[in-house]
């Protein structure tokens, strides 16, 4: 099953062109970063909801925030 099945199409599509906008790649690769997350989110939530469900509204804002530290240099 596609993880990226239990989201909305609209979630889906904002969530990925957010990536690929931030770490500056193809759509191609931030939807296969997008995929890869979900079990890194499922954990988050379940340490004591330290964010909302996978594809849930923070996720398709908060990711991608998340995404864009890793590619700020590093001081």
């Amino acid at each position: 099953m596609d993880p990226l099945d239990e989201m909305p199409p609209e979630s889906r599509d904002e969530v990925i062109s957010a990536v690929s906008t931030v770490l500056g790649i193809g759509e191609a690769s931030a939807e296969a970063i997008v995929r890869a997350s979900e079990p890194l989110w499922n954990a988050l939530e379940d340490a004591g909801g330290l964010v909302d469900s996978w594809g849930g509204g923070e996720f398709c804002h908060v990711f991608p925030k998340m995404c864009a530290t890793l590619k700020s240099p590093i001081a």
